[in-house]
């Protein structure tokens, strides 16, 4: 539960924090500069809102793992919202219904961001995209032409793998596709059974010390 609720409010920054990013993306050529800076100012607001509930995600990894070495009754509990968590953070393979979003050309980090922001609205739990595991702390960026993800260049066709209902999927998937569709070909499949290997590294805690 404690797991849930934290997941909960991660995704609900992460929300905020593409949403922001992408209305920056949008307007920035058409605002003066007090206005550029207001939006800059919420979209720092939003990220380090971001960062902190990351942290806390750590440190609710951490105590979790330090009750599990302690043991007792609740050990098979704490194993089971260990792996919970671990699974939000993207730290080990998942597998389940989903959709396969295919995008054939190139597309802008706010366009991504957007299709991205509907899914995870729609209940998507677990993302991979042209092989690396995407979650909520994932660096989205375009250099140019080029799309960034975690540091690193992809480029199309783009292959998004989205595990989830996909009944509720999809309607997201249409609606933040339909505009991608005017420039790119984009094509979504239903899939019974996703499966997401890659997994991402957990860094260490350096400066974040546990809670008293």
């Amino acid at each position: 539960m404690v797991v849930s609720l934290i997941g909960l409010a991660l995704g609900f920054l992460v929300v905020v924090q593409l949403r922001s990013q992408a209305a920056v993306a949008r307007t920035l050529a058409s605002q003066d500069n007090t206005s550029v800076a207001l939006l800059i100012n919420d979209l720092n607001r939003a990220n380090n809102q971001l960062i902190q509930q990351a942290a806390a995600l750590s440190l609710q990894e951490t105590q979790l793992r330090q009750a599990l070495t302690a043991g007792g009754a609740d050990a098979q509990t704490i194993s089971k919202e260990l792996q919970t968590l671990r699974a939000v953070t993207g730290a080990v393979p998942v597998h389940g219904p989903g959709l396969q979003i295919r995008i054939m050309g190139p597309i802008m980090d706010f366009e991504l961001q957007d299709l991205l922001n509907s899914l995870r609205a729609a209940g998507g739990e677990a993302f991979s995209l042209n092989g690396s595991r995407m979650i909520g702390s994932t660096p989205i960026a375009s250099r140019g032409n080029t799309l960034m993800i975690g540091g690193h260049a992809v480029s199309a066709p783009l292959v998004l793998l989205v595990i989830g209902d996909p009944e509720q999927l999809e309607p997201a998937a249409d609606l933040s596709a339909s505009s991608l569709q005017t420039r790119v070909q984009v094509d979504i499949q239903r899939k019974s059974d996703i499966t997401i290997t890659e997994v991402i590294s957990a860094r260490p805690l350096i400066y974040a010390q546990l809670g008293r």
